[in-house]
């Protein structure tokens, strides 16, 4: 269901930004789409639909207790992780920039402005996990097959949440080409 859900909501950003740019329709009548336009703008979008599957227990235990560290240093960070699995057919190789995509597909009701910094090594992400330092190796071992070379996108964003204070947030989406999955790791700085 959550499948079809994410296929819907692409599928209606699509539309909408197509509908954003498109010139005023003449003053006819509406004509019906044609099932040739609606097919245009599905071939523009993500191949990749994402499946929830969640985290591993091991992923889970490192995340609990990456907050529990946070918690016991005044609430000064949050994180959170999440895992899906995707179908995958193509002769094609899935790529970071499809797993993106469907990625704020789903976050598309987030009002983070979050900022494109490059697609980075998985060292860099290792660098910013913080108090989820288990999570090198766990991440790589509990979801990738061993060999695979994961594609890391990585997003920032800064915001005022409330006078003088500032949250930070560093989000990094970690496709796994081989064994079908992305997992979104999200770390929140908070200013006190």
């Amino acid at each position: 269901m959550l499948r079809h859900r994410v296929q819907l909501s692409v599928l209606a950003s699509a539309l909408l930004l197509g509908a954003c740019n498109a010139a005023p329709p003449p003053a006819q009548e509406p004509t019906p789409e044609s099932p040739q336009a609606v097919r245009a703008v599905e071939s523009r979008l993500s191949q990749i639909e994402l499946e929830y599957e969640g985290p591993t227990a091991l992923l889970e235990a490192d995340m609990e207790a990456g907050n529990a560290e946070c918690e016991a240093h005044n609430n000064w960070c949050d994180g959170t992780l999440e895992v899906y699995s995707f179908p995958w057919t193509s002769t094609q190789a899935p790529t970071v920039a499809d797993a993106v995509e469907s990625v704020f597909a789903l976050r598309q009701d987030d009002r983070i402005p979050f900022r494109f910094q490059g697609n980075v090594p998985f060292s860099t992400m290792s660098q910013q996990l913080f108090f989820f330092d288990a999570l090198d190796p766990h991440l790589l071992t509990e979801l990738g097959n061993g060999t695979e070379q994961v594609q890391i996108a990585y997003y920032y964003a800064s915001y005022l949440v409330a006078a003088g204070a500032h949250d930070w947030n560093h989000l990094f989406v970690v496709l796994f080409p081989q064994s079908h999955r992305v997992a979104v790791f999200n770390l929140v700085n908070h200013e006190i």
